[in-house]
């Protein structure tokens, strides 16, 4: 974005609203003001209410996105949903074909959408990965940095969930990997995905009560 534009936003963001004096930089000319702040009314970013210029909710939705600094858009972690699901000494498996962690192994998940609850995206991701469909049940929370060596990978924060009361058939294939059943044994650490075993013991020791925990992770520990 623009920084003219970014600095409109900026402004309008620390204001319930704004006129357009109150917006305009002093040295900036009429005409190229004018341009990108029709440009952020076009593009659905803020209104003219009467007097005043205000953030819309795309413009609320930008800003609530952005560092309050530089107002650039942050790196924010990954939030998404991981089903473990185990039937008699094997577990619902995924091998992603997708970097970070191609070719590895672990339990089936996948990000939550905007304005997705959570126990629904959880459904959506078990039954777009595999096919399936189960009995959810939300067991807590794990957050995860991984880095590799000293360069950051992934971050992310994952909302676990056990299934009971499978059942469909597993689909053909799936762009970004596949699923089966699996034992964890069957794999060496530097095959599973970076978490599969932490969030493994989470679920066994805590069968009555939610958990949280977080971890620092890195691949090269696993080679």
């Amino acid at each position: 974005m623009h920084e003219i534009r970014k600095e409109i936003l900026k402004k309008l963001s620390q204001t319930k609203g704004a006129r357009f004096s109150e917006i305009k930089g002093k040295n900036l000319e009429g005409n190229v003001f004018n341009y990108h702040l029709k440009a952020l009314i076009q593009e659905g970013y803020i209104i003219h209410d009467k007097r005043s210029y205000i953030l819309t909710p795309k413009g609320k939705h930008f800003s609530d996105r952005v560092s309050n600094t530089d107002f650039n858009e942050r790196v924010q972690p990954k939030i998404i949903t991981v089903i473990i699901i185990k039937k008699g000494d094997k577990y619902l498996l995924y091998q992603r074909k997708k970097q970070p962690f191609f070719d590895k192994v672990g339990f089936p998940y996948g990000k939550i959408h905007l304005e997705e609850r959570i126990g629904e995206a959880a459904s959506r991701e078990l039954t777009e990965k595999s096919g399936l469909q189960a009995k959810l049940k939300y067991r807590g929370h794990v957050y995860f940095t991984v880095h590799d060596e000293t360069e950051l990978v992934s971050s992310m924060l994952c909302h676990v969930f056990t299934g009971t009361q499978v059942k469909g058939g597993f689909l053909k294939e799936f762009p970004s990997g596949t699923c089966f059943w699996g034992k964890l044994d069957d794999y060496y650490k530097n095959k599973l995905l970076p978490g599969v075993i932490q969030m493994e013991g989470l679920v066994k020791e805590n069968q009555s009560k939610m958990f949280f925990d977080e971890y620092f992770l890195n691949t090269s520990d696993d080679e």
